[in-house]
């Protein structure tokens, strides 16, 4: 008796066994749609707002910006997807967060640094002087200088908490009889139409009313509701989203095919709806604020996108060709490429920020889009081939140990699995 209970014992203590499963090919394409879109996203913010754009590059600017919502929250479907699909049994917490650690949170304090150092050291000379150091700490939990990391500190946040989403998932599971496929489908797709109502009054108060209650508050309070942003709790449908589709894989991919018709509908109908919201808001600059994650109406172009992007993956995949290998090798270096974009759109920026470029904005930032993307992404491909080059990239995926799971680098990076 005391053999059986050591052994079980001994049995606990070793790292959860991740069965292989079928790879999910489409995920490395909305990693590469996903990275795409933010990049596109600071690359219009960093000629928007110039005081020589002219209106119409401002309203055109604009308009594509609507098509760069579907970025962030791309991402964290991706990480609820990754996660849940592979980490549906039983998990070795301690294990599980020292690898993400590894994986991301280095990778995030090494950029940290190299930002800081390029704002503080060679932009702001002020390297050497004792009232810039504090400021270090500062950025790792309130990041300016990269101020796209704000991700990393959002997203690891339902790392820690993955264990609590996984036994209310697992419970609500049990309550589907899934031994009743149609019954549980439209089960299923109810529960996900409520839960995206509910979001939608999450986000009706975020937009709405919370302003009201940051400004009436003070402290603690205040800061909390204004950087409302950087938690978690502003994106957990797109993660529980993921979940659903992790869970039922074959019946969501039948689903987004079939779908296509309406979410089209649905894209352009909250597209000129968010666009109107737009012009209708600004006075002599556009007010990008409008178009916010955190409102209801860009919520509802968000989902449209990720439907309709899912679909066109899985058209991608079928019929390959040249587009999507390109989509592949960007998807695969996604989260290096995320990490360092915004190094490259800065030294960009140094040389166009003297340039007089009235008239010309729109295809300026177009054209700082495509160097961007290149520079970014050929920096991570360049930067993984050194000996501690997963330390400011993490893995890509191409090592593959006998217990990794299918699409490893996925689910261990958050611009990959998801990262912005």
């Amino acid at each position: 008796m005391k053999n059986l209970q050591a052994g079980m014992e001994e049995k606990a203590s070793e790292p959860e066994v991740r069965q292989k499963k079928e790879r999910i090919e489409e995920v490395t394409l909305l990693r590469a749609f996903a990275f795409l879109a933010v990049t596109l996203q600071h690359c219009i913010a960093e000629y928007i707002y110039r005081p020589d754009v002219m209106q119409a590059d401002s309203i055109m600017l604009a308009m594509l910006f609507h098509f760069t919502r579907f970025g962030t929250p791309t991402f964290v479907f991706l990480s609820g997807l990754i996660l849940f699909y592979n980490y549906s049994g039983k998990l070795n917490y301690r294990s599980f967060i020292r690898k993400r650690f590894g994986d991301i949170f280095v990778p995030f304090l090494c950029w940290t640094i190299i930002y800081w150092i390029a704002m503080e050291g060679v932009i702001g000379s002020k390297l050497m002087q004792p009232s810039a150091w504090p400021n270090i700490f500062l950025q790792l939990v309130k990041p300016t200088n990269g101020y796209h990391l704000w991700f990393i500190i959002m997203i690891f946040q339902f790392y820690l908490l993955f264990p609590l989403f996984s036994k209310v998932v697992a419970s609500f599971r049990e309550r589907l009889h899934p031994h009743l496929q149609g019954r549980s489908f439209n089960r299923v797709a109810w529960a996900s139409v409520a839960l995206g109502l509910i979001y939608g009054g999450l986000l009706w108060l975020s937009y709405y009313k919370m302003p009201d209650w940051a400004a009436s508050a003070s402290g603690f309070w205040s800061g909390l509701i204004t950087y409302r942003s950087y938690y978690f709790v502003m994106y957990v449908f797109y993660f529980l989203i993921g979940s659903v589709c992790a869970f039922g894989l074959a019946r969501f991919r039948t689903f987004v095919a079939d779908a296509m018709g309406w979410t089209v509908l649905l894209f352009i109908g909250a597209y000129i709806w968010l666009g109107y919201d737009v012009l209708r808001f600004s006075t002599e600059r556009m007010n990008l604020q409008v178009s916010s994650y955190l409102k209801p109406s860009t919520f509802l172009i968000i989902v449209s996108q990720l439907l309709l992007l899912y679909g066109f993956a899985l058209m991608l995949q079928r019929r390959k060709g040249a587009l999507y290998r390109i989509l592949r090798f960007i998807g695969r270096h996604s989260f290096g490429g995320f990490l360092a974009h915004a190094f490259v759109l800065m030294l960009v920026g140094l040389v166009t920020r003297s340039m007089q470029l009235s008239g010309s904005h729109l295809p300026a930032a177009l054209i700082t889009f495509i160097l961007v993307v290149a520079g970014a992404i050929g920096l991570s491909s360049l930067l993984e081939k050194l000996p501690l080059g997963r330390w400011l990239v993490g893995p890509t995926g191409r090592r593959k140990s006998k217990a990794t799971y299918t699409d490893r680098s996925v689910a261990d990076n958050p611009a990959r699995e998801q990262t912005g």
